[in-house]
């Protein structure tokens, strides 16, 4: 196995140098390979991971067709580049059990949860209560409390943990009932693979003899009618014979306007509830576990700090914490109350909630469009140029305080009522196009995913 790995290495970082020589490696390549790391070659796959899903997103509608010409030019063989997500791959060459195919594929890969995630380690607040309860209940008597469970609510909020606790708990109650964890992008992925190879049989029988699916961030299934009509009767295969159905979102059923209407409707049948933002004493439980599973003395004056500082959501509050414990036994210093501080100023503005700023969005923007940011900035009227500049700017109206005169500046000069024209046009653009919206949605999450 470790010859595999390095020969996937070997081929991975050939293909990169290749690129960058050739003129081909554009900083918006660069910007969602970062971080991307190959894993293995599975028959004539060739699996890399990438730790966050904007990255395979682009990757996979903009530079797979070049990065496949790459590989091929390598190594002399046609691979097909498949991403996934992973916070490890390394963890991943071992554990991660991905579709396979042979020359002739006829089968499909396995999904599972992950053993990790449990009620029992599933701090409970204000913020959740009610979705954490509704969530038991589901895992408790599968397929006849509430049935789809539907939960959503902004990214780092616990959703993919409840998910996983509710297959772990009927896992325990129930070890031979057949469930299925499985984000909605895998979901794609599968099904054109099946279009592809022949095996739309093998991933119907898959998918609807699932006793219990859990289907993570909806929201981002492939919007191609064939893809949305496999979902749909799937949903109501498993929905008419009693099968349990969880689903996670970030946004409410009503307003996944990507979606077909039948969807929509379909999620708003069972039970929909809601994760918000954490307040200050759940925050500080969320740390005081924490610190307890990496084994790290940490005094309440620290943690009581960054419960105050970190107000955005549960990712970023243990990512505040990892940073301090790891940077202390880094350094072998002693984690004090303005060590503590002093590691938060580097992660966060003065206020301790997250900010988005106009260079980031111009940044995002500008590599979202395969454009520069400089392009953005400048005066040239290339229509090109013009559409991605006028996103820009409504999404510094939208996501920061900035003025319409403000937002001008930033955007190399322009006038007040350009950039007042500008955001009222992109308004009225998302209300009569929902991939806008779609688009939009991407690229507030890869600016999220910054910090």
């Amino acid at each position: 196995m470790e010859s595999i790995h390095q020969d996937v290495r070997i081929s991975w970082n050939s293909v990169i140098k290749q690129m960058k020589e050739d003129g081909e490696y554009s900083v918006g390549l660069g910007v969602y390979l970062e971080g991307a790391k190959p894993i293995k070659i599975d028959g004539f796959k060739f699996i890399v991971a990438v730790p966050i899903l904007i990255s395979k997103k682009m990757i996979d509608a903009r530079y797979k067709e070049l990065i496949e010409w790459e590989l091929a030019k390598i190594t002399g063989k046609n691979y097909m580049l498949v991403t996934v997500v992973s916070d490890d791959p390394q963890k991943m060459q071992d554990d991660v059990i991905y579709p396979h195919h042979d020359e002739n594929p006829t089968t499909i890969g396995v999904n599972s949860v992950n053993e990790n995630y449990t009620f029992d380690n599933f701090v409970i607040g204000s913020s959740n209560n009610v979705a954490t309860a509704a969530a038991y209940s589901t895992a408790e008597h599968p397929g006849k409390m509430y049935n789809p469970l539907f939960l959503y609510g902004k990214s780092g909020l616990g959703k993919t943990h409840l998910l996983h606790a509710i297959g772990n708990k009927i896992k325990q109650d129930h070890p031979d009932m057949n469930i299925i964890y499985v984000t909605s992008e895998t979901f794609t992925s599968e099904f054109i693979d099946a279009l592809k190879y022949g095996t739309t049989m093998d991933f119907k029988r898959k998918y609807r003899n699932a006793e219990v699916l859990l289907i993570d961030d909806v929201q981002f299934i492939e919007r191609t009618e064939a893809t949305q009509e496999e979902f749909f009767h799937t949903f109501n295969a498993l929905y008419a014979l009693n099968r349990q159905i969880v689903i996670t979102s970030d946004r409410r059923p009503s307003d996944l306007i990507m979606l077909e209407e039948r969807l929509r409707t379909r999620f708003s049948q069972g039970l929909t509830t809601d994760l918000s933002v954490p307040n200050y004493e759940t925050r500080l439980l969320i740390l005081k576990n924490k610190a307890q599973n990496y084994k790290a003395n940490i005094s309440e004056e620290v943690l009581e700090y960054v419960a105050e500082r970190i107000k955005s959501n549960i990712r970023e509050l243990e990512g505040a914490l990892l940073k301090i414990v790891s940077m202390s036994q880094l350094s072998n210093i002693v984690v004090d109350i303005n060590y503590a501080e002093e590691v938060i100023k580097s992660i966060l503005p003065g206020d301790g909630i997250v900010k988005i700023t106009p260079d980031k969005i111009i940044e995002r923007v500008a590599s979202f469009y395969k454009i520069t940011p400089e392009d953005l900035t400048g005066k040239a009227k290339v229509k090109n140029f013009a559409f991605p500049r006028q996103v820009g700017m409504y999404l510094c109206h939208r996501l920061t305080d900035m003025n319409f005169k403000m937002i001008g500046n930033a955007f190399g000069g322009k006038d007040r009522s350009t950039v007042d024209h500008n955001v009222k046009k992109i308004e009225m653009m998302l209300e009569i196009r929902p991939e806008l919206k779609e688009d939009i949605n991407y690229i507030i999450k890869d600016l999220e995913k910054i910090y």
